[in-house]
């Protein structure tokens, strides 16, 4: 699929055009003056004021495309660059199981100026593209439009080809990451995570290490290890280092948690949802994804990614409650629930990251159900130290498009992961369960090492379609590192 711009008037032959309208009726300023008057009678045609509801007029009456589709925008005061992601997701979306090969998409920059509603536009047209059928046996039951050119209608002079590079590879990226957590755990084991990094990291010039299980066991991770006891798949810790500026030392690490399928271990989950937990490995998907972006785009900062994989099931081998691990860091851990194996991987995969010389990290994962009672589905929940990187965290990702809620972190609660036999323990209760899996990470954290964590058990997911994608993974957190890379490169 190929992305250009053009002045609305100069848009040509085009299948399908997708326009945003505002409230009171308003289609774009630049285009036509028949197509607005048409534009404007569809809509009151129409008569639907929800917000991102897409109308579709078919026809190629003169002086209309072969299908309009006019999406509400809503108050153009509040336009911003989530709604225009999410304006043209929806128009696309209305083109499944069309035959369009070429749509243009109007841009209306508002206050947010042309080169960021562009990118948001390519970002937008890209995360309709997904769809999670990925395994159903008729091709018509998964189609997409088969789209060669999109163009961006644009009423102003501005140069948007870096903006659209931009865009491709953030929307890109973001459907890697939801590729990779959509596909069922014999599909996506530990060993495949690994060769899908490899292959992303050969296409991007990035070197990869994938430690096996003897080489965890020489570096001290048995805390990770701890979690693929159970299974017969072997772990792979997956090491992934790009050098955008040269020279010593890594900008930022980003840390996702790898657990390509979460039976519960020993601490069986309820049968109910469990199928989800295909999608465990979610924030191992982000941060390789998001290296892979920031690779791609040329970003001038050195980024390290840290991706520690690995099953967690019941078995003979499997490590049972009660049991004590000693960690990379040298703290040791007291097993209380198996269930709660995030953490034993996560913390290995941050000493590794600090070990290597990283002083700014943060970690990815869907680390506890707690997070989605506190924050319902439409937030990350963002903890860490000091206040001052959570804030730098929290702007990164609303300036990139990702909601996040910053949480407390405070001695109280880790005071709570106290163990009474060992240093800290995996499991002291439901009340707070997110703060305090926060806490158990934050027990490894050197004191001059400013660390986030993000909770994306309440964001990874939607069981139902949204503006900006179907139901299923929504691969959190993408945007977000990749602008972390960003400012450090700017910085």
């Amino acid at each position: 699929m190929r992305f250009r711009s053009s002045r609305p008037s100069e848009i040509g032959d085009v299948d399908a055009l997708i326009v945003p309208i505002f409230e009171k009726g308003e289609s774009p300023a630049g285009l036509p003056r028949a197509l607005r008057s048409a534009i404007e009678r569809v809509h009151a045609e129409a008569g639907g004021v929800r917000l991102y509801n897409a109308t579709t007029h078919v026809g190629g009456e003169r002086g209309l495309p072969t299908r309009l589709v006019i999406v509400n925008a809503g108050d153009p005061k509040e336009w911003s660059v989530e709604r225009v992601r999410n304006v043209a997701s929806a128009g696309v979306k209305t083109l499944w199981r069309s035959t369009a090969k070429k749509a243009a998409v109007v841009v209306a920059p508002g206050a947010i100026g042309a080169e960021r509603a562009a990118q948001a536009t390519v970002e937008g047209v890209i995360y309709a593209m997904f769809r999670p059928e990925a395994h159903r046996s008729s091709p018509g039951d998964r189609r997409l439009p088969p789209l060669a050119t999109v163009t961006l209608a644009l009423d102003e002079k501005a140069d948007v080809r870096e903006a659209i590079r931009r865009g491709e590879a953030v929307g890109d990226a973001v459907n890697i990451a939801r590729r990779l957590a959509n596909e069922p755990a014999n599909k996506m084991t530990p060993t495949l995570v690994s060769e899908e990094a490899r292959a992303l990291a050969k296409e991007h010039g990035i070197e990869i290490d994938v430690f096996d299980r003897e080489r965890c066991r020489k570096l001290g991770m048995n805390s990770y290890l701890s979690v693929a006891q159970g299974s017969h798949e072997p772990p792979k810790f997956i090491v992934m280092r790009y050098r955008g500026r040269g020279g010593r030392g890594y900008d930022i690490a980003f840390v996702g948690k790898g657990i390509t399928f979460d039976s519960g271990g020993i601490s069986l989950k309820d049968p109910d949802g469990m199928f989800h937990m295909k999608a465990d490995m979610t924030g191992a998907a982000s941060v390789i994804a998001a290296i892979a972006a920031v690779a791609r785009l040329g970003i001038k900062a050195n980024v390290l990614t840290v991706a520690p994989c690995t099953e967690n099931l019941p078995g003979g081998g499997a490590t049972k409650p009660g049991d004590v691990f000693t960690s990379m860091s040298g703290r040791t851990v007291e097993v209380i629930n198996t269930d709660a194996e995030g953490r034993l991987v996560l913390i290995d995969g941050v000493t590794y990251a600090q070990r290597e010389g990283a002083t700014r990290v943060v970690d990815v994962a869907t680390l506890t159900g707690a997070i989605q009672i506190a924050l319902g589905t439409h937030f990350t929940g963002l903890f860490g130290r000091p206040d001052s990187f959570v804030e730098e965290v929290r702007a990164a990702g609303t300036d990139a498009g990702d909601r996040l809620w910053a949480m407390p972190l405070t001695d109280e609660y880790r005071e709570e992961i106290r163990s009474e036999i060992a240093d800290i323990t995996n499991s002291a209760g439901r009340d707070g369960g997110a703060i305090k899996g926060a806490a158990f990470i934050d027990a490894v954290v050197d004191e001059g090492t400013k660390w986030a964590h993000l909770d994306i058990a309440s964001t990874y997911w939607s069981d139902k379609d949204r503006a900006h994608s179907p139901k299923g993974p929504q691969g959190p957190a993408v945007r977000t590192l990749i602008e972390l890379a960003r400012r450090a490169a700017a910085r």
